[in-house]
C-alpha cells in the first residue's frame, strides 16, 4: 500500500512542479528559522564555554522601588545596587558560591583607533563559578580583590591587540580608563551564545567604588551556583527572604526583586517588570504562543495550497472511487502525500540552516532582550533534531489533514460531473 502511494507521490509532485517548488520552498524556510533560533537559544540556556554548568547556576539582576514622594507614587526598575550583592546576597548560605558582576561598556583608542569593548566588574568567586579555560596565569581571588589589588585577566582577542603575537604577557601593564593594571591571566574568548561570561577585561570590583545604597537600583547582578539542581529553590526562597527584611526594615518603600532565575526564565523575562515575574508561568505560555503562531502561518498558506491542488484532482478521486476506494483509503493518499512533501521540505530546511550559520554566523544577531543579542550558532542536538522532525509532521497534520477530509468526502458523482 505505502509503495503505491509513494508512487502516487511521485507523479503528482511531477504533474505539478509549480505546487511542489511553493510548498518545499516554505516549509524550508520556516524551518530553517525554526531551527536556527532554536539551537541558538538552546546553546544559551543550557551553556557553553565558561557557563558549561548553566544548569546549577541562577541568576537576580533586576529589582523594582516602589513609594511615595511629595504625594506622589512612584516606582523605579533596574539592576541591583552593589552594596545589596556584597553585603546581603553574596553572604547566603544556600548556595555552593555566590558572586557579583556588572558588565560596562568600555571605549577607547589604542593606536589612533576607536575600539569598543566590555569591561567585567567581579570578585574572586567567579572564577569558581565559571569554568573559563586559562591559556596563562590566573584569575584574582577573594583577597586580592579585597586588597583592591591592581590586576586585570583579559580574553585573547585583547591579548592579540595590544600585545600582538607574544606567547606570555602575564605582568604586562594595560591601561582602563586612565589606571595602569597587571595582567594576571588571559583566557579564552567566550562563545557567542555564552552571555553572561562576554567580556574583553575582568577587573576586581573593587577598584571602581560605588556610593549606591542597598535600597536603590545599579548596574550589577548575582550568579549564584546552587551544589545540586534541588537546591535551586532553597536558593531563591532564601534570597527572597533577604528582600523582604530589606523590604520591611523600610516603611517608605517597597521592594521586589526577580528570582533568582535560571538561564531559560531570564531569557524569558527580560527587562520586564521584577514584580511581575515572581515565579508566574505567564512569559513561558507567551513564548510558546508566539512559537506556535510562527509555525501555524505557513501551516494555513501550505492548507490553501493543498485545497487547490486536490481541487485539480477531483475527478482523480471520483475515478478512484468509482473503482471502489473508500473515503478512508483517499484520505490516507493525501495524508501521506503531505507528510512526504513536508519531510522534504524540512530536510531541505536543516540543510539551508547549517548553510546560512556557515556562511553568515558572524554577521547575523537573533535579539535576546533590549540590550542584548546572539550570534546565530548550529550545533546539533538530537532534541532539537527530533523537535524539528515533529515539527515537520505538525505541519503535514495541520495542513494537510482539513483539505483530505474534505475531499474524501465528496460522492463519485459530484467530481466525475466537475462539480464539489
Amino acid at each position: 500500500m505505502l509503495k503505491n502511494y509513494f508512487k502516487i507521490f511521485i507523479r503528482v509532485t511531477r504533474q505539478n512542479r509549480l505546487f511542489t517548488f511553493l510548498s518545499v520552498f516554505g516549509i524550508s524556510l520556516t524551518i530553517m528559522f525554526v531551527m536556527i533560533i532554536s539551537m541558538t537559544f538552546e546553546s544559551i540556556i543550557n551553556g557553553t564555554g565558561p557557563e558549561k554548568e548553566s544548569d546549577h547556576l541562577l541568576y537576580a539582576w533586576r529589582l523594582k522601588i516602589t513609594g511615595e514622594r511629595d504625594g506622589q507614587d512612584y516606582y523605579i526598575t533596574g539592576g541591583l545596587s552593589k552594596i545589596l550583592c556584597a553585603k546581603y546576597l553574596s553572604k547566603l548560605k544556600s548556595p555552593e558560591s555566590a558572586s557579583l558582576m556588572a558588565d560596562l561598556s568600555w571605549e577607547f583608542i589604542f593606536r589612533g583607533e576607536r575600539h569598543k569593548d566590555i569591561c567585567m566588574l567581579t570578585d574572586g568567586h567567579f572564577w569558581e563559578i565559571y569554568d573559563f579555560e586559562f591559556i596563562e596565569g590566573r584569575g584574582f581571588n577573594q583577597e586580592e580583590v579585597t586588597n583592591r589589588s591592581d590586576y586585570a585577566v583579559i580574553d585573547a582577542s585583547l591579548k592579540e591587540l595590544f600585545f600582538g603575537n607574544e606567547e606570555k604577557v602575564c605582568g604586562r601593564s594595560i591601561e582602563y580608563n586612565g589606571m595602569q593594571l597587571t595582567v594576571l591571566g588571559v583566557v579564552q574568548d567566550a562563545p557567542p551564545s555564552a552571555l553572561n561570561t562576554q567580556a574583553g577585561i575582568f577587573l576586581p570590583h573593587t577598584l571602581v567604588p560605588s556610593k549606591q545604597e542597598a535600597l536603590q537600583t545599579g548596574s550589577y547582578s548575582m550568579v549564584f551556583k546552587a551544589r545540586t539542581k534541588k537546591d535551586k529553590a532553597t536558593i531563591v526562597a532564601e534570597a527572597q527572604e533577604v528582600i523582604r527584611r530589606l523590604d520591611a526594615a523600610d516603611a517608605e518603600k517597597r521592594l521586589f526583586m526577580s528570582g533568582p532565575n535560571s538561564n531559560l526564565e531570564r531569557l524569558l523575562i527580560g527587562y520586564g517588570d521584577p514584580e511581575d515575574y515572581r515565579g508566574r508561568t505567564g512569559p513561558l505560555l507567551l513564548f510558546l504562543g508566539k512559537f506556535l503562531g510562527i509555525l501555524l502561518l505557513p501551516a494555513i498558506n501550505l492548507m490553501a495550497l493543498n485545497f487547490s491542488r486536490m481541487r485539480e484532482r477531483a475527478e482523480e478521486i471520483g475515478v478512484r472511487k468509482t473503482f471502489g476506494a473508500t473515503a478512508a483509503i483517499i484520505r490516507r493518499q493525501f495524508v501521506f502525500e503531505n507528510i512526504m512533501l513536508t519531510l522534504t521540505g524540512g530536510a531541505l530546511g536543516m540543510l539551508l540552516a547549517y548553510l546560512a550559520v556557515l556562511s553568515f554566523g558572524s554577521q547575523i544577531h537573533i535579539p535576546i532582550d533590549t540590550f542584548r543579542s546572539a550570534e546565530i550558532s548550529y550545533s546539533f542536538n538530537v532534541v532539537i533534531f527530533v523537535a524539528a522532525l515533529g515539527c515537520c509532521l505538525l505541519f503535514a497534520l495541520l495542513s494537510g489533514a482539513l483539505p483530505a477530509l474534505r475531499m474524501s468526502a465528496l460522492r463519485p458523482v459530484q467530481t466525475l460531473k466537475g462539480g464539489e
